[in-house]
């Protein structure tokens, strides 16, 4: 029971408590609007999401792990300012900046008459923006400072108001302008409610310095564009599909695809908690226990997610109908496919961790983009060749090991990282914590 409790009360378990239920909110909103919208809207929302993430990916990229790492490491609450200050400085020229772009392609496209169809996607682009940007900072700072039940207030907040506005318009008024409304206003409550909290920082943000704003730009140049690679690499499916197979494809191919939402799950529970300690062990010269830690986190994590990848692909065609209904029913298939490579989503994740970390950001850039040309490339040859979305699927997982056989080169290079330890000693922390809650729950009973 001892030790049941200790995991209870850990901040991994208090993140992916609060992932969790984020996740599950998530794909309840996704299965709610794939109802009530007709595959086009869906498909065009989809689309709407994808390139907005592109600019969310941006900010986030340049300010989050800077942000997280400098705070980590801060030895007095001044500098924590400065950090918090500078950070949330790059953070508002950044949307200042997208909200000039998004303003002149408006015009631009107006005046011309280019995709009329999404010539409303602007306006709503930078209201998102603005409006979105108090709650989001405030998650970065809480997450650096592992306050994970308030950042998980903030993100459920925001879904909350979203599914509630599905239920109380969107059914009625099933339209794609009525779904970015909604979306809109749940960017705004948990905004007020983070600057009411104090949370977002901009009371710190006079305390911005040059020499910290330029140390976050550099550390997030390279952050930005691998967090930007990412987004592009889960974007480049739902841009090629849609330029080769239609909006319908891409609905169709989504659905089975926010799977990997649960098993992301728990990697950003594990991710959130572990970089900030992996952080404090570079500052204090400790890679040895660096090393031993990384490899028994990552192994463990590893052989949790085999079951869930075991009963994905167990029963792809169940959780198919659950989450877009029947007339998804034939992504069942995709599902399986993507189970194939679930169980490796936290070997290739935790690899880009560590090599941020180590501020080696340079080389986790260049393991997405090794990533990304093998999808794109995969995605068109399977297009070509079979003209369906099952290629597509299988690009996706040669993609993920191509990103972990070359982060693993990279950790292995420069810290010491061994793969095969991974997987060993994993298994060892794996045995030990099931020998210690079934012994503690046995000498409880037996009590």
């Amino acid at each position: 029971m001892t030790a049941i409790k200790q995991i209870f009360k850990s901040k991994s378990f208090s993140s992916l408590l609060g992932n969790g239920m984020g996740a599950v909110l998530g794909l309840l909103t996704f299965s709610l609007l794939a109802r009530f919208l007709d595959k086009p809207a869906f498909g065009a929302w989809l689309v709407f999401l994808t390139i907005y993430g592109i600019f969310d990916t941006l900010r986030i990229g340049m300010v989050l792990n800077a942000l997280v790492k400098n705070l980590a490491q801060a030895k007095t609450e001044e500098e924590a300012g400065r950090v918090i200050g500078s950070s949330l400085f790059i953070s508002l020229v950044i949307t200042l900046i997208y909200v000039l772009l998004n303003g002149i392609g408006f015009l631009i496209c107006y005046s011309l008459d280019w995709i009329p169809e999404y010539q409303s996607f602007f306006k709503w682009f930078i209201l998102i923006a603005i409006f979105s940007l108090p709650h989001n900072f405030a998650s970065w700072i809480l997450n650096a400072r592992l306050e994970i039940i308030n950042m998980s207030v903030l993100r459920i907040l925001s879904q909350l108001v979203f599914i509630a506005y599905i239920f109380l318009v969107i059914r009625l008024d099933a339209t794609v302008e009525q779904t970015f409304l909604g979306y809109t206003l749940a960017q705004i409550l948990p905004s007020l409610y983070a600057l009411f909290k104090s949370w977002a920082g901009f009371h710190h943000l006079k305390a911005y310095t040059r020499e910290m704003l330029s140390q976050i730009f550099h550390f997030g140049k390279y952050s930005m564009g691998t967090l930007i690679g990412s987004n592009l690499l889960r974007s480049s499916d739902t841009f090629i599909i849609t330029s080769t197979l239609g909006s319908g494809a891409v609905a169709t191919y989504n659905v089975p695809l926010r799977m990997i939402e649960i098993i992301e799950m728990p990697l950003r529970s594990f991710t959130v908690t572990a970089l900030p300690g992996y952080a404090k062990l570079v500052a204090d010269g400790k890679f040895e226990e660096l090393r031993e830690v990384y490899e028994r986190r990552t192994g463990l994590i590893f052989y949790l997610l085999l079951p869930v990848s075991f009963l994905s692909f167990l029963f792809a065609d169940w959780v198919v109908l659950l989450l877009g209904g029947s007339s998804y029913l034939d992504a069942g298939i995709l599902l399986r496919l993507f189970a194939s490579y679930m169980a490796i989503l936290p070997l290739d994740k935790f690899s880009g961790v560590l090599l941020d970390t180590i501020n080696k950001p340079n080389l986790n850039f260049y393991k997405v983009m090794i990533m990304l040309a093998v999808n794109v490339a995969g995605d068109y040859l399977g297009i070509f060749l079979f003209g369906n979305l099952h290629s597509v699927a299988i690009a996706s997982t040669l993609t993920f090991i191509a990103g972990m056989l070359f982060g693993y080169y990279q950790l292995k290079k420069y810290t010491g990282i061994r793969f095969p330890y991974v997987l060993s000693q994993g298994w060892v922390e794996f045995i030990f914590w099931i020998k210690k809650i079934v012994n503690r729950h046995g000498s409880q009973t037996a009590q």
